[in-house]
């Protein structure tokens, strides 16, 4: 019988090339956006409107941030690390070059998304690629909806598995971790998306700050090893990489694979759950919203590259270890004294942040088929996944992901790409 980590294998391997391919493709449909709307990113973000919303909506700005809690999260610190650890050095390269094409495919999202977004009878928006997919068959929003709830359930799973193993090395035992966790998410929930979106507009940009400054004295710490590693990245992205340590070697394949694989992850472009906040936003331009969050992916490459530049750097990518603590350990050797103190803060605030925006987003997949009843049963059952994830293995949760993510992603690409294509002049203005 086959394994689940075995068909994980069988899958992301078209998954991902499917996944660059329709962001090329996005971008020669739409000109090239990506490189053309830079100037109306900052005429956008410097609005006065960008901080209105009415009692059913949030504002822009926290739409944004919220979106960008869920993808500068766990993912931004664990995912690089294990792409490196998994296919070498060449694998941060193709993070990089996805999620370049890959930034139109978020703009078309959530584009769409706010375009077709709902109401449900109380006036709470329902949006997000089940409102778009539903303009190409009700079929495919039903198929992606139901997913998006496994798949939100499996993420906010990990990232409470990557809080336990953090504060593990400090003698706090799993399920106590889990638990607190579960009982924040809960209280977080029941508040709804202005209590989420609130909070999301502050922690993003403190979250930032403070592992900015942590990945910035690693990097620098050491500047010729960082130019070896720099040179490593470009060198190892068309070529196979040798073993070294405890590290197996790559295929030039495996690396590409994990580069971009891990990019959808991080990014969520392609996936189209970014597009679940955004289409949150009081907003009557969707464009402006989508290149918003097109743009937000440059937030999420750079950490991605802090992150990777961290795990070459340190050498933690050498052990063989496929870990969530992996950064952790970077940190240990890198900055022995205050580095993993630091750490634990910075990823505490990353896994919360993410945590939240995922479980704001499942709940508007499960909104999607109960009209926004019974929301109660949803937000008990993510707490429940919370403490259970905490005491869960880390591999178990990757694959459960990795298996569901292309499924979902699949009918979403088909669905933008028909939709970018039938509104294609106003994706192109």
């Amino acid at each position: 019988m086959i394994s689940l980590k075995e068909l994980v294998a069988l899958t992301d391997t078209p998954a991902a090339l499917l996944f660059l391919s329709a962001g090329i493709l996005l971008s020669c449909i739409t000109n090239f956006p990506q490189l053309r709307k830079l100037k109306q990113f900052f005429k956008i973000i410097s609005s006065k409107d960008i901080n209105i919303s009415n009692k059913n909506t949030i504002t822009p700005l926290q739409a944004l941030f919220t979106a960008m809690s869920t993808s500068l999260g766990m993912g931004t610190i664990v995912a690089p690390p294990l792409a490196i650890a998994i296919g070498g050095p060449g694998a941060l390269f193709w993070i990089v070059v996805y999620s370049f094409f890959a930034s139109v495919t978020k703009f078309a999202e959530v584009t769409f998304a706010v375009k077709f977004k709902r109401y449900a009878q109380d006036g709470t928006i329902i949006g997000g690629p089940t409102a778009y997919l539903w303009q190409i068959h009700p079929y495919l929003a039903d198929w992606y909806g139901f997913l998006t709830i496994l798949l939100f359930s499996s993420w906010t799973a990990l990232q409470a598995k990557s809080m336990a193993a953090t504060y593990e090395h400090y003698a706090v035992p799993e399920y106590v971790t889990g638990f607190i966790m579960a009982l924040f998410v809960f209280f977080m929930l029941t508040g709804g998306a202005k209590r989420i979106g609130e909070f999301s507009s502050k922690l993003v940009p403190f979250m930032c700050t403070i592992y900015f400054i942590l990945c910035s004295f690693i990097v620098v710490s050491d500047l010729t090893t960082l130019q070896n590693a720099c040179i490593s990245i470009i060198t190892h992205a068309f070529s196979p990489t040798a073993p070294i340590g405890a590290f197996a070697g790559a295929t030039i394949l495996s690396t590409m694979r994990q580069g971009i694989f891990k990019s959808a992850f991080i990014t969520e472009a392609g996936v189209g759950t970014a597009a679940i906040p955004h289409a949150l936003a009081d907003t009557d331009k969707p464009t402006n919203q989508g290149i918003l969050a097109m743009y937000s992916i440059v937030g999420d490459t750079f950490f991605c590259i802090m992150s990777g530049l961290v795990t070459l750097v340190s050498g933690v990518w050498k052990l063989g270890k496929l870990s969530n603590d992996l950064p952790l350990l970077a940190f240990k050797a890198m900055l022995p004294t205050i580095g993993p103190i630091a750490y634990t803060i910075a990823v505490t605030l990353f896994i919360i942040g993410t945590a939240v925006g995922n479980s704001l987003n499942g709940s508007k997949s499960f909104a999607f088929f109960t009209n926004n009843q019974f929301m109660k049963a949803y937000y008990a059952f993510v707490s429940i996944c919370i403490f259970c994830g905490a005491v869960f293995e880390a591999p178990t949760l990757w694959n459960v992901s990795d298996l569901i993510l292309p499924m979902i992603a699949i009918p979403n690409i088909i669905g933008v790409l028909v939709l970018s294509l039938r509104y294609r002049k106003e994706l192109s203005i």
